[in-house]
């Protein structure tokens, strides 16, 4: 089968989010012998793969003079990973099976989104209910997500697939990693944090959380990594709570060095509000790392039985939680344990082999 993947990711050298789904999801395709593999974006790819496929460089994005070049491919399956409410909606000129993989929907829910009255994202929840009849089938990334697709997007159940994303093998627990201290300057034991910064990853709460664990007695750093943290909101926050010299805000790291990162820290914090996967739950626990989170959307579906989870606003519990995990030898062994028990049930392997019979499934 001829299938074009949507992979603008690589287009970029800045890999996050869902862009490690449409990189990793490519990996995987492109092992099997079922599918010739097309990799659709728009410019000379910048993030090197190294697999069998043919790259389709289409500069052109105008909404229908794109879908009418990628017409003449003859596609057998388009694979997208958002349903294009904005810039275009022109799926019927696709004359191919139509996938569509949803990893967010923060535009349909008030209660989290701070840009909920954006007038983009009003478009987004006007369109989408009227796109999603021209798309064969919806991959939601988990059951929680599917549960709302399937009410803000008025569709049946059966037209929304849950294939969960996977965790990838670089990610293991890693001895001799007292390295990465030293190359960031990080000068005591740390509580971890990895995202790139939005009100949904619940910045206060994580920051004060961390406060109290310090007044309580505990010598550690904080240590964030990921985009758009280093600001002057962010930066009024620790000065008020005063931890400046206990924060340590990196921005973007490299995957390598994010996996050593996990290795050496002494627990994942991770308070986020709302998350429809959450790729660095499972990224610190396939490196062995203690996890507390939240109790909050697709978290507990994900984390399983392996972390300490919390309601996203109770400050006090977070700081219990990461104390616990501090000062419980057994506690921490035992969540080391389940943690890479739990990491083990995600796969790109297994992910790609459920978004074949999906293929299938279209094309019989």
């Amino acid at each position: 089968m001829k299938v074009g993947l949507y992979i603008p990711a690589i287009d970029t050298p800045y890999i996050a989010g869902p862009a490690k789904y449409q990189i990793n999801l490519a990996c995987a395709l492109a092992n099997s012998n079922e599918v010739e593999l097309l990799l659709l974006h728009h410019h000379p790819a910048t993030y090197r793969l190294d697999i069998k496929a043919k790259h389709v460089v289409v500069k052109d994005r105008k909404p229908i003079s794109w879908e009418l070049k990628l017409r003449k491919i003859g596609l057998d399956i388009i694979h997208l990973n958002v349903i294009f409410a904005i810039r275009r909606s022109f799926f019927p000129i696709l004359n191919c099976k139509k996938v569509v993989t949803v990893h967010g929907d923060e535009h349909w829910i008030k209660e989290i989104s701070a840009n909920y009255s954006r007038l983009d994202y009003r478009i987004r929840r006007l369109m989408e209910p009227i796109l999603c009849k021209h798309i064969d089938m919806i991959i939601a990334v988990s059951y929680d997500l599917k549960h709302r697709l399937v009410k803000f997007l008025k569709i049946p159940e059966s037209k929304v697939k849950v294939i969960h994303e996977g965790v990838s093998s670089i990610y293991r627990p890693m001895p001799n990693v007292s390295y990465i201290k030293k190359k960031y300057s990080i000068s005591l034991p740390y509580i971890l944090h990895i995202s790139n910064l939005s009100p949904k990853k619940n910045p206060q709460i994580l920051l004060k959380t961390f406060g109290e664990v310090i007044k309580d007695g505990f010598d550690m750093q904080l240590v964030i990594a990921g985009a758009r943290w280093n600001n002057r909101s962010v930066n009024s926050i620790i000065a008020r709570l005063n931890l400046t010299r206990r924060i340590k805000i990196l921005g973007y790291i490299p995957e390598h060095d994010l996996v050593s990162l996990y290795n050496a820290a002494e627990v994942f914090f991770f308070p986020s509000l709302h998350e429809t996967f959450g790729f660095p739950v499972l990224e610190a626990m396939a490196c062995g790392t203690p996890v507390v989170t939240s109790k909050a959307y697709s978290i507990p579906e994900i984390s399983g039985d392996a972390a300490i989870l919390c309601q996203p606003q109770d400050y006090m519990a977070f700081k219990d939680g990461i104390k616990r995990v501090l000062q419980d030898t057994e506690t921490r062994k035992k969540m080391i344990s389940k943690a890479l028990k739990n990491a083990k049930k995600f796969s790109w392997k297994k992910c790609a082999e459920e978004t074949m019979k999906v293929y299938k499934q279209l094309l019989s």
